[in-house]
């Protein structure tokens, strides 16, 4: 019996820690609004969440840190270009130090490394932040859908001070549509 209660609090702590991360991240993060870009118009909406794309984060690859391998961890240093405007200026394996407000430090995970990437050049690969996709209310996906093809949509997005990222929230032509509850 001691045994089974034990068990039970175990996972009852380990619940607890995952919410109560993800709602410390959510309200003390510092606050970013990145500009939304179309992933793929034919399938940008699937069931009750939606695929968010950055222009810091296109499918194309990039240059990963030497000896990076998939599932590693990265981080990324975005600089901003002007309002939701943020740009990759560099990766490294260890978190490096955001210089000043236009700079903010993204945790990513290696995505994918194609074969022999790094032959003749740099190792090349494609990344995953976590804040790909947002969860959105049943029947709201087909209009935020349309609005994130017209390139209208901008992610708030939380990111804590260990670089790790969560969407905060979407705003259509600077109004707040969609926010993500805390609990």
């Amino acid at each position: 019996r001691s045994l089974l209660l034990a068990v039970a609090a175990l996972q009852t702590l380990a619940v607890g820690w995952m919410v109560f991360d993800r709602v410390s991240l959510l309200s003390r993060g510092r606050e970013i609004t990145a500009a939304v870009v179309p992933v793929d118009p034919r399938d940008i909406f699937r069931g009750d969440f939606v695929i968010l794309g950055y222009a810091f984060n296109s499918a194309t690859d990039v240059a990963l840190p030497p000896g990076s391998r998939q599932g590693d961890t990265v981080y990324a240093l975005l600089k901003t270009t002007g309002p939701a405007e943020w740009t990759l200026a560099a990766l490294s394996a260890t978190k490096p130090e955001a210089a000043g407000e236009g700079e903010v430090v993204l945790r990513a995970t290696v995505d994918h490394v194609p074969p022999r990437s790094d032959v003749g050049g740099p190792l090349m690969g494609r990344l995953r932040y976590g804040i790909e996709r947002f969860y959105v209310p049943e029947g709201t996906g087909r209009a935020l859908e349309a609005q994130v093809r017209e390139k209208r949509i901008e992610a708030v997005l939380a990111v804590g001070a260990d670089g790790k990222a969560a969407i905060k929230g979407l705003k259509v032509d600077g109004a707040l549509v969609a926010e993500e509850p805390l609990l």
